[in-house]
């Protein structure tokens, strides 16, 4: 699975990142991204899912149409663990970047959630760093 942006993207890419990163703060490119994810997953609103499985399969649906990777989705105690595999931010935005470039799966995933009718009061967060490979795990949960 190729999870690096085309070739004519990846200059403007890493001159972009270096300019967010010499003036805005890491909490405010988060907000930034967070915020075009959230209006990511309104442009691309999911099918109906009544079920973990079947929201995990249209979300992917949804990453496989636009070389996005894939997204596993289980069940722990109070949370739902959402694991995102082969995401192409880390390739565009670089590795030291991935922090805040993950608030953009972060803001998607949210809104995917709500819209689906999740409690409102619910939020998407990070469970930590992205690893080697750039595969981010997130939590949905109090």
């Amino acid at each position: 699975m190729n999870s690096t942006p085309a070739p004519q993207w990846l200059p403007f890419l890493s001159f972009f990142s270096q300019e967010l990163t010499q003036n805005l703060t890491p909490r405010l490119l988060s907000q930034l991204m967070r915020g075009a994810g959230a209006q990511f997953a309104v442009q691309y609103a999911l099918a109906d899912a009544g079920t973990v499985a079947e929201m995990q399969d249209a979300m992917n649906r949804v990453w496989s149409a636009i070389a996005w990777g894939v997204v596993e989705i289980r069940e722990a105690q109070d949370w739902l663990v959402m694991t995102h595999y082969h995401a192409p931010l880390k390739a565009a935005f670089g590795p030291e970047n991935v922090a805040w470039a993950g608030a953009f799966l972060e803001g998607v995933y949210e809104t995917w959630m709500h819209r689906l009718g999740a409690d409102p009061q619910l939020r998407m967060t990070t469970a930590g760093p992205a690893d080697a490979s750039g595969t981010m795990v997130f939590l949905f949960g109090k």
